[in-house]
């Protein structure tokens, strides 16, 4: 090795020490926060919502750590050599990277299980979680391969405008999802059986019928062998409506709050709110491949390999994206959380009693341990629905208004 090489790289490996220094001091600044100073506003007397908080922040930059320390090493070689094609040489590049991610990521994932154990959130039995595991991590590679090949190859055939092709490709695949995810992949997580013929159920229906909602499926979720916490939702669009409820929340709530939370859901398919998901998303996709296209431009092309479609531009195309998802997540919480608010009012206009719905929050809260007020900016990162507070302080002003 020549004396400007080894220069170089001894020069990366102190630029990658200094990354994991920064690291180590920015965990532990993180846990000392959400440990001892976050003002955590819980109705249990419990700190699982800070673990919760402080863990989401240790694992943000795990990805762009990872990603750095690639493209450092990749940096210090004059060439990167494989045999065969150019897809297998990207099968082999991708299956190296997500063996890489996986290594890095598997001790935050099962420590995090260890600590919902711990703390009564989750019963999954170890069995069951690395299996849950296992089908999560691979159904993800296959996604991300199926994606990294798509890219390169139109990086190859449309330089200029591959971001507008690879958006194209997203259409289809996302309504496609939004029909398959329900019947071909939640089922290898969970099982899912018709709700069982009871009062409930007709209610639910009458709630169905209400909202002029046809062919919809009702269904009950085995979620009593992996965790305490409550949830329904509904998925479908295009007259393919679920509405799915965890057997925690039939066994664990009242009928009331259950019929409650059921309204919620069911105004989600009224407002055609799973389609106006995928509408954002769409739009939001655009958004970000084309800042996609314009930084991996301006980055890859400064480096003195140039060619796009080389396997060396991978960990540049994910680094960029996961960074733009990052910065872009608020605005899918923002939106998400309209949406939430929106399902509320309508939950609310269309229940006669609403005392049952402010205990079916504070039960909810009660029983993920959640924090029920959390500071704006946990807020604006982290969460999809509108606070616990909040929703109780909507049904509240409702009974004051109604009284």
């Amino acid at each position: 090795m020549s004396k400007s090489n080894s220069y170089s790289l001894n020069r990366r490996r102190e630029g990658m020490k200094k990354y994991i220094i920064g690291y180590i001091v920015y965990v532990l600044v993180i846990w000392s926060y959400f440990l001892f100073a976050y003002p955590l506003d819980s109705f249990v007397n419990s700190n699982f919502a800070s673990l919760s908080h402080a863990m989401f922040f240790t694992t943000i930059p795990l990805d762009w750590l990872l990603l750095l320390a690639v493209i450092k090493h990749q940096r210090t070689k004059d060439r990167f050599s494989f045999s065969g094609s150019q897809s297998q040489s990207v099968l082999w590049y991708g299956t190296k990277l997500f063996g890489l991610y996986v290594l890095i990521t598997f001790p935050f994932d099962f420590s995090w299980y260890e600590v919902m154990k711990q703390y009564g959130i989750s019963q999954q039995s170890y069995l069951d979680w690395f299996m849950d595991y296992g089908i999560s991590n691979l159904l993800y590679f296959l996604g991300l391969m199926f994606i990294i090949v798509a890219a390169l190859q139109f990086i190859k055939r449309l330089p200029k405008m591959w971001w507008l092709a690879l958006w194209f490709l997203s259409i289809p695949i996302a309504l496609f999802l939004v029909y398959v995810q329900p019947i071909w992949i939640d089922p290898l997580y969970n099982d899912f059986q018709p709700m069982e013929e009871t009062p409930l159920k007709q209610d639910i229906l009458q709630l169905v019928s209400e909202a002029n909602i046809e062919d919809v499926t009702l269904l009950q979720m085995d979620k009593s062998s992996e965790t305490t916490t409550f949830n329904a939702y509904v998925n479908g669009i295009f007259g393919n409506a679920r509405i799915v409820v965890w057997d925690t929340t039939l066994q664990g709530m009242k009928e009331d709050e259950i019929l409650f939370i059921l309204a919620h859901e069911i105004a989600h398919y009224v407002k055609h709110h799973v389609l106006v998901g995928v509408i954002g998303y769409l739009l939001m996709s655009f958004v970000i491949l084309w800042l996609l296209a314009v930084l991996f431009r301006k980055w890859w092309g400064s480096r003195e390999h140039k060619a796009p479609t080389d396997v060396r531009a991978i960990p540049y195309l994910l680094l960029i994206t996961s960074f733009l998802l990052f910065v872009f997540q608020p605005v899918s919480m923002w939106v998400s959380r309209e949406m939430e608010t929106s399902a509320d009012q309508y939950a609310i206009e269309h229940t006669e009693e609403l005392q049952p719905a402010a205990d079916s929050y504070r039960r909810l809260a009660v029983q993920s341990q959640s924090d029920i007020s959390p500071v704006w900016w946990i807020k604006w990162l982290r969460f999809s629905h509108p606070t616990i507070s909040e929703r109780i302080q909507m049904v509240e002003r409702e009974i004051e208004r109604r009284d």
